[in-house]
């Protein structure tokens, strides 16, 4: 599963932004991600495809930080 990373986030279901990974939009594929981002982003915004396993682990050490 990936998800598209911003710079405010994640992306959203709704089209927008959101600091949630549990509310981002997962994807199957790198391709179905980089198409939606394509159509739906605009193309002053860049983003990242990243592996939601791995994002959710860093997201988990970073909380248990502080």
């Amino acid at each position: 599963m990936y998800v598209l990373k911003m710079r405010g986030g994640y992306l959203c279901a709704n089209g927008g932004p959101t600091k949630h990974l549990k509310f981002s939009t997962k994807f199957d594929t790198k391709r179905k991600a980089e198409k939606l981002a394509q159509k739906c982003l605009r193309s002053d915004i860049k983003y990242k495809v990243v592996d939601f396993e791995n994002e959710f682990m860093l997201s988990e050490i970073e909380r248990k930080r502080g």
